[in-house]
């Protein structure tokens, strides 16, 4: 059976000065390897879930909705103290490297591969997520950095995938009719999830999925794994403008800006 955490870490921006019908939550499983039930009969299928090829839901998602190209959604990614965020698209060289807290710019319907290492609290450890993002947000236009997708990877989640287990997060806009009114920061809700359901469904029900973030699974391989393992190839902006009255409380402090590459 696969063994799953019976909690769920939900976080939402207050961003709701610009956007009031909008939460971010984050709905989180924790998977080891192992089999699972099928749907109940009589159960409405639903053709997407968590368990595909990474990158499979978020390319079947573009091909029906065609996703702008040009379009880069921000994602914000926090670690528990400090260390390196990595981002690769499709090849073994990272498209860019940042000190937590990591801002960067990524195209929906598409997987990338992330590199976290220099954890203060895990020395010489590298652990490779990825994040697959099936869809993007609609903050007005010109805010879009003031709007990012929080990634938050918590002590226990590395350690968890360091391991060997994977964690699984959806990340998903919550409707307004079901958003938790409490702390809006790091809030976490008791949930029961069954070992049989379809993460995305429930996300899908409480809101609507943004993105599949997977820590955990096997190191990389070499060169030749580029394709299956470093991302789909989509585009990557490490660039963070400066960002003034956001309107909305932040995790951590700013942004920092992408290291120069070696």
């Amino acid at each position: 059976m696969i063994a799953i955490r019976q909690k769920s870490l939900l976080t939402r921006s207050s961003s709701n000065r610009f956007l009031p019908v909008c939460a971010l939550a984050t709905l989180l499983i924790s998977l080891t390897t192992g089999t699972c039930t099928g749907q109940s009969p009589g159960e409405m299928y639903h053709p997407l879930n968590h368990r595909m090829p990474p990158g499979m839901a978020a390319g079947m998602l573009n091909s029906v909705r065609g996703y702008n190209p040009s379009y880069l959604q921000p994602v914000r990614v926090e670690l528990p103290t400090d260390g390196i965020v990595s981002v690769y698209s499709a090849s073994t060289a990272p498209s860019g490297n940042a000190r937590t807290p990591a801002q960067f710019s990524i195209n929906a319907g598409h997987v990338y591969r992330l590199r976290l290492s220099e954890l203060p609290e895990l020395p010489g450890a590298e652990i490779y997520p990825t994040i697959e993002l099936l869809d993007h947000l609609h903050p007005p236009a010109g805010m879009e950095h003031n709007f990012p997708v929080p990634v938050v990877f918590s002590l226990d989640d590395l350690q968890v995938a360091l391991s060997g287990k994977l964690v699984t997060r959806i990340i998903y806009l919550e409707q307004p009719s079901m958003a938790q009114l409490l702390d809006p920061l790091r809030r976490e809700i008791p949930q029961t999830v069954s070992p049989a359901d379809n993460a995305l469904k429930e996300a899908d029900r409480l809101g609507r999925p943004i993105a599949i973030v997977r820590i955990g699974g096997r190191t990389p391989a070499g060169p030749d794994d580029a394709q299956f393992y470093y991302g789909t190839g989509g585009g990557v902006d490490m660039t963070v403008p400066e960002i003034r009255n956001p309107g909305f409380v932040r995790l951590s402090s700013d942004a920092r800006p992408a290291l120069a590459s070696n």
